[in-house]
């Protein structure tokens, strides 16, 4: 029996496209076998689909994927505060290169609703370290952890293009994360363009190419203590601070805020918190991807794809499709 990948989370499904390849077409003869027994629910129209020799996947999917991505961040806009006091615009913090690495896992449910579009929801957990590189007013890197859950919804939809196919993706996730006030906000939209091959009578082998956009929430709220986002070192280091240039260099509104912000670091180093606003956005907005996917009958799935150029990551997915 002739079926279609299942190219699935990131990656948006291409079964609808491979379907087209004239090499993966149904027989006359097999249109007629699948016709005899064909009950599914879903993907709407999917009978009439087979009856012009689109083998239909089964429609319900559950997956499980693992993620290790890697991406420079930056940051603008920052404001803080200390205690109960509103933030306040800074001035004499600056930022160099900063890169988050994130490994997560989740659990995805999708459906075809109909043989070209997919929907999906999907939910997991995620643990977060990022180096943080101040250049000023002292020259150090801040090594930040944190782990969070989050929830999202997607859909893909896809073409065929003579032999190949051409898929769309996009997807919006809300992360809470423990030190944020409130979610992260993301959307990832994701173009891959590939070529389908029947390896067996029951078996496929999908491989592609592709590219991937990220956009980040733009303001990013939260609180963190002293001691866990500057090394003892630094603290020493700005003992003095009101003779150093940058200090003199202020305004004296600046001045006042950064005296008040000292003040917690160098005397409260310890016990004390920073409340902090900023701007954040990937590096990289786009990034280049690679992958494969190799489908057994019309149950199981496995799939592997890399991401390039920019914002490096390997991720890995296992599906077990039903009826419905």
């Amino acid at each position: 029996m002739k079926h279609w990948p299942l190219l699935l989370l990131v990656l948006g499904p291409a079964a609808p496209v491979a379907a087209q390849n004239p090499d993966l077409i149904l027989s006359q003869e097999e249109r007629d076998s699948v016709l005899q027994t064909y009950d599914q629910t879903f993907p709407f129209l999917g009978k009439k689909a087979v009856e012009r020799g689109f083998d239909m996947p089964y429609s319900l999917g559950v997956n499980v994927i693992g993620l290790w991505m890697r991406q420079g961040i930056d940051f603008n806009g920052l404001a803080l505060s200390t205690g109960d006091n509103p933030v306040q615009a800074v001035e004499f913090i600056q930022f160099g290169d900063n890169v988050s690495e994130v490994v997560t896992a989740n659990a995805r449910v999708d459906l075809w609703v109909l043989p070209f579009l997919n929907v999906y929801g999907l939910a997991g957990s995620a643990s977060s370290q990022t180096d943080v590189h101040i250049v000023e007013p002292v020259d150090f890197v801040s090594h930040v952890e944190n782990t969070g859950t989050y929830a999202g919804i997607g859909l893909t939809g896809a073409i065929g293009i003579k032999r190949n196919w051409l898929s769309v993706d996009v997807n919006w996730a809300w992360t809470q994360v423990d030190r944020l006030d409130q979610p992260v906000r993301g959307r990832n939209l994701g173009l891959r363009y590939g070529r389908t091959f029947k390896v067996k009578a029951h078996n496929r082998m999908s491989v592609w190419a592709g590219t991937m956009n990220q956009k980040l929430v733009a303001e990013t709220k939260g609180r963190i203590a002293v001691a866990d986002a500057l090394p003892e070192a630094v603290r020493d280091a700005l003992v003095d601070y009101q003779t150093e240039d940058w200090y003199t260099s202020l305004g004296p509104v600046q001045q006042a805020i950064a005296d008040t912000i000292m003040d917690e670091v160098i005397n409260r180093y310890d016990t004390g918190v920073i409340n902090y606003e900023l701007n954040k956005a990937v590096s990289t907005p786009w990034n280049l991807l690679i992958g494969t996917n190799y489908e057994v009958g019309k149950r199981w799935a496995f799939r592997a794809e890399a991401g390039l150029i920019g914002r490096w990551s390997v991720m890995m997915n296992a599906v077990y499709r039903f009826p419905l």
